[in-house]
């Protein structure tokens, strides 16, 4: 599945309530997060959201549209907006970010389930990655403008150096659980920098 159709089916259907949307997408979420994607079911999120299976079914003809819907809206906004221009700065805010997504949002709670869900359901997988290339396509171009000013060399790898920013934090987040405090994410920027 494309950015471009995942962004479709955000739209699918235009909702004549926000608030129904709203409702939707949030107990689909804490639903996913609770019992993962085979646990979810369409009459669960209509119950939770105080909603008929209908309103559902108009917005998001099956789950997988669902399940998608409801990581747009986890992932909405928690990417950095401005971009200083100073490479070591961005990156710095870019990782912050990140870690605050992933200790202080529900997204945070839905990759274990995702990463579970994704093994058994080729769908979905593909849905999902195209999802993430779509966000990490803000860290990449951060990358890509500071090789254009010089600040990085013109064979630099973005996508590499944007696993280097995340890989760590992932990694301590939800394998070792060792802290990222604002230090720690300094001294991974400042490493990747060298």
């Amino acid at each position: 599945m494309t950015p471009e159709a995942m962004r479709e089916i955000a739209k699918v259907g235009r909702p004549r309530s926000c608030e129904a949307d709203a409702a939707i997408l949030d107990a689909a979420t804490e639903l996913f997060c609770e019992l993962g994607y085979d646990g979810l079911s369409i009459e669960g999120v209509a119950a939770k959201a105080g909603v008929g299976k209908t309103t559902i079914y108009r917005r998001y003809p099956t789950k997988l549209d669902l399940v998608m819907a409801a990581s747009i809206h986890m992932g909405a906004g928690k990417i950095p907006a401005v971009e200083t221009g100073e490479l070591r700065a961005d990156l710095i805010s870019i990782a912050q970010s990140y870690v605050h997504m992933l200790t202080a949002t529900t997204v945070g709670r839905a990759i274990p389930m995702m990463i579970v869900a994704k093994g058994q359901n080729p769908e979905l997988a593909a849905a999902h990655d195209a999802y993430v290339a779509s966000r990490r396509l803000v860290s990449i171009g951060v990358i890509r403008r500071a090789m254009d000013r010089g600040d990085l060399p013109a064979d630099t790898d973005p996508d590499l150096v944007s696993d280097l920013l995340t890989g760590p934090i992932f990694v301590r987040v939800f394998v070792t659980g060792q802290p990222v405090t604002p230090r720690y994410v300094e001294e991974l920027v400042d490493a990747i920098l060298s």
